[in-house]
């Protein structure tokens, strides 16, 4: 009798039908594992440029009415010039650049990139710029950030409506899909 050698036809169909479901669960294990493996890089820049940022706004005085001559007399005080009211944070005067901004609520608005103006949901719109005004759009394509600074004095990070001694400073920054968010508070002293 002569032996034959090789697969049967049931046996190759079977193979088939093995390695179809075996490429099918591979594939679906991987598939969310590509979609996702951008955020660790999107999580470190948003991380380095909400730090940056937050650097930049909490170096600025307190508020417009500030003592930027050694801060011997804080806005508020008995004797003083009061703080800004709260329907008045924001950018104060000239002030158009961040080079030229000196408290921490003219940093209010959004700051965008060329793909991510349209998203913005604040009416006060910059460019993603640095302190010394230099575009740095190209390393930060698709971010966007929106800064939102109001009165907190119980820092219950809830909107006081009222002048008082501390600003709760929110940097939201937008980075691929993903949303981070940076909080500190600036006080009056």
């Amino acid at each position: 009798m002569i032996r034959s050698r090789g697969f049967t036809l049931i046996e190759s169909i079977v193979v088939i039908i093995v390695l179809g479901i075996a490429i099918v669960t591979i594939t679906s294990f991987l598939t969310p594992q590509v979609a996702s493996s951008a955020d660790p890089q999107y999580q470190n820049r948003s991380v380095a440029l909400g730090q940056s940022l937050m650097n930049q706004i909490l170096a600025r005085g307190f508020d417009e009415h500030s003592d930027f001559d050694g801060g011997i007399i804080r806005c508020g005080d008995a004797g003083a010039v009061d703080c800004s009211a709260p329907g008045e944070l924001g950018v104060d005067g000239a002030e158009a650049t961040p080079a030229a901004f000196n408290d921490v609520d003219d940093y209010i608005g959004c700051w965008y990139t060329d793909t991510t103006e349209s998203s913005c949901i604040s009416s006060v719109k910059y460019s993603l710029a640095n302190i010394l005004d230099e575009n740095i759009e190209g390393s930060y394509a698709n971010f966007r950030v929106e800064v939102s600074v109001f009165y907190d004095a119980n820092m219950d990070g809830i909107d006081d409506n009222t002048i008082g001694t501390m600003k709760r400073v929110e940097i939201q920054i937008f980075g691929g899909n993903n949303r981070y968010s940076v909080i500190a508070y600036k006080g009056n002293y």
